[in-house]
């Protein structure tokens, strides 16, 4: 009669074992981090200060990128956004969602402070209405391919 039980627990234990990586199959990155020089951080899930962000490093929805003094970052998206910031930038993929098939999805970005270039992807061309930047001041709708945003100096 132990048996079963033994075998019962085994299974579950063994289910519980593998929810994690349930978990990070479902928060796929976003994008991916092309370019990375001088004092680059990402702040994921609120956790401060903040790891270096490096070059081949995926970006998630939520994420906080934060560049020093001297630092500058590239992202690529998934629908081929390129995205660019400058030094003393904050930038938040707030939110993001792409199917490779259809093409549909939407995208808002908020840029808390610096400077961001962007080179609209498949999101914007199929649906540019989706693509939206948002700063302390403005949510701007994304109608063109290429434009560069300020978003001026300060905190949120």
């Amino acid at each position: 009669m132990s048996r079963p039980i033994f075998r019962i627990f085994a299974i579950g234990a063994l289910l519980l074992a593998t929810v994690p990586s349930w978990a990070q199959a479902s928060e796929a990155a976003a994008g991916v981090v092309k370019r990375s020089a001088g004092s680059v951080t990402l702040l994921r899930g609120g956790a401060a200060p903040g790891l270096a962000l490096a070059v081949g490093q995926p970006v998630r929805v939520g994420d906080v990128v934060r560049t020093g003094g001297d630092g500058r970052v590239g992202i690529t998206l998934a629908d081929d956004t390129l995205l660019a910031a400058g030094p003393n930038s904050e930038l938040v993929l707030s939110e993001f969602a792409f199917n490779a098939t259809t093409q549909e999805g939407g995208m808002l970005l908020s840029l808390w402070r610096g400077t961001m270039a962007m080179v609209t992807g498949l999101l914007a061309r199929k649906s540019p209405e989706k693509v939206n930047v948002q700063t302390r001041t403005v949510v701007l709708g994304v109608r063109g391919t290429e434009f560069i945003v300020d978003a001026g100096e300060g905190a949120r």
